[in-house]
């Protein structure tokens, strides 16, 4: 007999398109002979609190080794952290219904973390499941390999076949009440054909965002059309039924979906449709049974509907169509019996490296160009120079580099003209896709001498160091890297370049220490900004020592601590402080402030959510700071320069 944990965020028993997909699912497994148990995960989603981390970390733990576990997004995107040490264990699979960053309404610093976290957990799966191909594609271009990759769209259940056929049309859209499906576009477009008669019935929970289903209420009311609307919230599956049954034209206005279930249900009920093209929508509608306009178009959805209701010929055409359609759908049988083989297929793949891509290791390509300028003015020359004169002894060439985590390729940029050469680069990195912006902008760089670089790319993870890799080496660099792993991390990488007889230059490393004075601030508002800096920045810097990946983070204890290691080895160690110097007056450096900021929040918010209300007031009040040009921020680094010992010391 299989057997599998399906683990999903809050109550199993909700009634919303994708927790009613893992309910058919299971249930038809379990027909088929499976035993499956289903755990819904306490805490908050899928922005994950320490309650939501404690119970995955509690479900994960005990379950034996080599079990067959399946995650659903919402409850596995938000912690890669908490999933990765069980990655090579248990053969754990994804669920995906859509991307958690493709969620509508979302602030851009929010997008971001997701599409960083999820990337991160799904890395960690040995496989993903999605409930369509637009899915499975958007997966893939997160970096998925195609080969751990299955779509099962959903089946649908019998229904009641409606007349359709009423006068005046009755109009239906179940959704949850959410941004993203759109319901105050549907709003302003029946608004507009107010002069049709029409009735209209909303059903959906309103509980899961309820200001925003508050904002539906009142721009119902504002148009005068609460006699028309009719917002029931959810109802259970008997009711559901029936109000498919009692309608004439089915109305999904969504931004997007990942599959879009209730449109199925919908041609099953022989139901004509108006729907979006957002997301997997474009592909869901069978052709003849409805029609699409674009996503966040009101007028357009406001003409469709007129369309449609002043002329019931077309819309009883469609409603044909949505018939003959309705005996090609498939069940929910069968969608269970594709989801077997999909994870029988998926978990017999060796598993994943899930260390290799922890969200606080992934780097956006934006944040790293806006560093850039940033990163090299604060860097001291003096221990660039140092090393350049300890390369220049050395006798041989060319002379061999690795750059550790090298992201962009910011790093050797700015040390390749310094150093003299030949210099043959191998640039490491876990990002294939940053590797190879970075080796192709290497590659035009010339060394002090005037001879063209060698470059060539490694991708691997760091998380375990393996001290092989640094063999033939002379010179070690790297650029805000150490703040991201362990002591242990620390002690391998300084034995492993004692091994290695080579030098390490390991640029910016945070020391924990940032400073933002505003100009022209009378002493007393001075002294009030600094106790709140001093509150955000304990609980970014306590955030700065979780476990990214590579056990509990030294954070601005790291470089420090790297010294010490090093001396203990023979190494001649030197610390220069390059700190970044931000003022609000030179239009360069303020996106990059602003985005320090907005980092800074949230982490502070992640590590103290019981503050968030603290936090938020001090982001906004040092950002209106900002955008006044008042704003002055010093952000404290390291830079490391380690000599090794001569062959015969020690």
């Amino acid at each position: 007999m299989q057997r599998l944990t399906f683990i999903v965020a809050g109550a199993p028993a909700q009634r919303t398109g994708g927790y009613l997909y893992d309910a058919h699912i299971v249930a038809q497994l379990r027909h088929g002979g499976w035993q499956v148990e289903v755990i819904g995960l306490a805490g908050r989603f899928p922005d994950a609190d320490e309650v939501a981390r404690d119970a995955l970390r509690a479900t994960l733990s005990s379950l034996a080794d080599d079990s067959l576990v399946v995650i659903d997004g919402l409850a596995l995107g938000g912690m890669p952290e908490t999933v990765a040490p069980h990655a090579q264990r248990l053969r754990l699979i994804a669920l995906v219904h859509h991307p958690l960053a493709d969620e509508c309404g979302l602030e851009t610093d929010r997008v971001k973390r997701f599409e960083r976290q999820e990337t991160a957990a799904l890395q960690s799966m040995r496989g993903v499941i999605t409930t369509s191909r637009f899915t499975a594609r958007r997966v893939a271009g997160m970096g998925i390999d195609t080969a751990r990759i299955a779509a099962v769209e959903p089946g649908v259940a019998p229904q009641p076949l409606a007349a359709a056929d009423h006068t005046p049309p009755r109009l239906l859209c179940v959704a949850t009440l959410t941004p993203r499906k759109g319901h105050n576009l549907l709003v302003e477009a029946l608004a507009c054909v107010a002069d049709l008669d029409w009735q209209c019935d909303f059903v959906g929970n309103a509980s899961r965002d309820p200001d925003h289903a508050d904002r539906v209420s009142a721009l119902i009311r504002t148009h005068g059309l609460a006699n028309r609307i009719h917002v029931h919230g959810e109802c259970p599956e008997a009711g559901l039924h029936a109000a498919y049954a009692a309608a004439d034209l089915f109305v999904l206005p969504s931004y997007y979906e990942g599959y879009g279930m209730v449109i199925s249900e919908a041609l099953a009920a022989g139901l004509p449709v108006l729907t979006t093209t957002g997301g997997a929508l474009a592909e869901t509608l069978p052709p003849g049974t409805g029609l699409a306009v674009p996503p966040g178009d009101s007028e357009a959805l406001a003409q469709a509907l007129r369309r449609l209701l002043a002329n019931p010929a077309e819309r009883l055409a469609l409603r044909d169509g949505a018939r003959a359609a309705r005996v090609r759908l498939a069940d929910w049988t069968q969608a269970g019996a594709t989801f077997a083989t999909a994870l029988e297929r998926l978990s017999g793949l060796p598993p994943a490296c899930p260390s290799s891509l922890h969200p606080d290791t992934l780097f956006d390509a934006d944040w790293l160009a806006l560093r850039r300028a940033a990163d090299h003015a604060a860097r001291d020359p003096r221990l660039n120079a140092l090393a350049a004169d300890w390369l220049a002894r050395r006798d041989h060439r060319p002379l061999r580099i690795l750059d550790l985590g090298t992201g962009s390729g910011s790093n050797p940029q700015y040390l390749a003209p310094c150093l003299p050469g030949p210099q043959r680069w191998t640039l490491l990195d876990h990002d294939s896709t940053l590797l190879v912006r970075a080796v192709e902008t290497c590659r035009s760089l010339n060394d002090r001498d005037g001879h063209a670089l060698t470059v060539e790319p490694l991708v691997a993870a760091l998380q375990n160091l393996d001290a092989s890799l640094l063999a033939g080496f002379d010179l070690v660099t790297a650029s805000a890297l150490l703040d991201l792993v362990d002591e242990r991390w620390l002690q391998r990488l300084a034995e492993a370049c004692r091994e290695a007889g080579c030098a390490l230059l390991i640029a910016l490393s945070v020391d924990g220490n940032w400073r933002i004075e505003a100009l022209d601030n009378t002493d007393s508002a001075r002294q009030a900004d600094a106790t709140e800096d001093a509150f955000v920045r304990a609980a970014f810097n306590a955030h700065q020592r979780r476990d990214k990946g590579a056990g509990r983070a030294l954070g601005p204890d790291a470089a420090p601590r790297l010294a010490a290691l090093l001396r203990a080895q023979g190494f001649s160690v030197q610390l220069a402080p390059s700190p970044w110097q931000l003022a609000a007056a030179t239009p360069a450096q303020v996106a990059l402030a602003r985005a320090l900021l907005d980092g800074w929040r949230e982490a502070a918010t992640e590590q103290r959510p019981e503050a968030h209300a603290r936090i938020a007031d001090w982001h906004r009040h040092r950002l209106s700071e900002l955008a006044h040009g008042r704003l002055r921020i010093e952000v404290g680094h390291l830079d490391l320069l380690a000599l090794p010992p001569s062959r015969g010391a020690g």
